[in-house]
């Protein structure tokens, strides 16, 4: 079999366990939150989030281990950008009714999120996302799970304020054994599915001679982001516009928190740098449409979603354009 049929092959099979495989998870996950008595913002903004962008954690981690950090951070970038307008403007394309957020905590998400990736932008300019780079991204996080949780605790949160609907009572229901079997199936499942991803996209950056970062910012981001490209769509066809636009906005947050983070204290993360000025600054123009649309009306139109997915064409063609092609692995190793 010739070697880019191959590679086509495990691109389109490592698709299809990540999609399956992560729904397991997140099954799994929600209903051992569920008999453990997790109060139910936790379940979205850590268990669920968390589940849902583990494709997207074990990519980048793996290609920062196995030396190739431009991979790995163009990964947890691009899985920002296409979770901002592939995600979000096909679901809004698709749905009966335009998605809507919930005011209070689409608010305190965006602050965020914008801080997030303000943060990272700045710590890349000198050209790598180090060890310590990383930990403040993890501990960002971690203070906004803390403040998340005092909020629940306080009742500053009614059930009306999460950004997902609560977990279907069945899944608390199911027997532990088969709650552990679908967490397990499933966490292994994207484990594969992962390394799968990742070998037939890098096989296929080589034949075309399209450089690593470019393949991270595109094929594996959207490859890896499926579990959210799935749930934003289903929940915007079935009316619960408000599981999609909360898992997208948590899943944000940990892209650029948990995976860009963990990668780098895994391995330290370089890019070239005309590589980062025009990552970042895409990311930064698309999350800001998509969060000023989203503010105005607190809804996400078809319109909305047309202008999302046109966004994310026009950054393809610029990374296509503007890209240099030599821009080949630059090593790791990092203070």
């Amino acid at each position: 079999m010739p070697p880019l049929v191959q590679d086509l092959l495990y691109v389109a099979a490592a698709v299809v366990i990540l999609w399956k495989c992560a729904d397991w998870f997140v099954e799994g996950a929600v209903a051992m939150a569920e008999k453990l008595a997790v109060p139910q913002m936790l379940v979205g903004l850590v268990i669920v989030s968390i589940a849902t962008t583990s494709p997207e954690l074990m990519a980048s981690v793996l290609a920062a281990l196995r030396g190739m950090p431009e991979v790995a951070l163009g990964n947890a970038i691009g899985s920002v950008i296409v979770d901002a307008s592939v995600a979000l403007g096909l679901a809004a394309l698709l749905a009966v009714t335009p998605l809507v957020a919930e005011p209070r905590l689409f608010r305190t998400s965006a602050v965020m999120l914008i801080a997030a990736i303000g943060l990272a932008f700045a710590m890349c300019l000198d050209g790598v996302l180090s060890r310590a780079d990383g930990i403040i991204l993890l501990s960002l996080y971690a203070g906004y799970v803390v403040v998340s949780y005092v909020r629940v605790k306080r009742g500053r949160a009614s059930a009306t304020d999460l950004p997902f609907e609560p977990p279907d009572e069945s899944l608390a229901q199911l027997p532990t054994s088969k709650v552990v079997g679908l967490f397990a199936l499933g966490l292994v499942g994207v484990l594969g599915g992962s390394h799968l991803l990742l070998h037939g996209a890098l096989g296929l950056a080589t034949a075309a001679g399209v450089p690593p970062v470019v393949i991270g910012l595109t094929v594996v981001a959207i490859g890896t982001s499926m579990p959210e490209i799935a749930t934003c769509t289903a929940a915007a066809i079935k009316k619960q516009s408000g599981i999609g636009v909360g898992n997208i906005l948590g899943a944000d947050i940990l892209n650029i928190c948990w995976v860009a983070g963990l990668s780098a204290i895994a391995n330290p993360l370089r890019a070239e740098m005309r590589v980062i000025l025009i990552m970042f600054p895409a990311v930064a123009i698309i999350v800001g449409v998509m969060l000023v649309m989203l503010r105005w009306g607190y809804r996400l139109s078809r319109v909305n979603g047309a202008i999302l997915l046109l966004l994310y064409l026009v950054y393809v063609a610029v990374l296509i354009a503007f890209v240099p092609r030599d821009a080949l692995p630059v090593g790791v190793g990092a203070p």
